[in-house]
This record gives C-alpha cells, structure tokens and sequence, in this order.
C-alpha cells in the first residue's frame, strides 16, 4: 500500500508523462500540417506554372507568308 506522498508522486508523474506525450503529439501534428500545406502550395504553383506555359502563344502572331 504507497503512502499518501508516493501516491502524490506516482500522479505527478503520470501527469506530467500523459503531458509531455500530448505536447509531442501536438509538435508531431503540427508538423505533419506544416508538411502538407508546403506540400499543396507546391502543387498549387506547379500547376499554376503548366497553365501559363499552356496559355502563351506558341505560334507567331501574323500568318507566315508563302
């Protein structure tokens, strides 16, 4: 049977295990949101890079002549 101190001492413990894994949690998550905004902002800007190579002129603007 633990005394009332190592009770206290045990809880405090578990509190501050239970804590720090909620505090790596929230980094972990955080990171990983980080991770796909970078990653959906790149795709963004490639695809905004294919549309204006796709929108330019390709062909002359006057007719060649023959």
């Amino acid at each position: 049977m633990l005394c009332s101190k190592a009770k206290r001492q045990q809880h405090c413990f578990i509190c501050a295990k239970a804590k720090r894994q909620q505090q790596m949690f929230s980094v972990a998550k955080a990171k990983r949101q980080q991770q796909m905004f970078s990653v959906a902002k790149a795709k963004r800007q490639q695809q905004s890079a294919q549309w204006d190579r796709k929108s330019t002129t390709r062909f002359a603007e006057e007719p060649f002549s023959r």
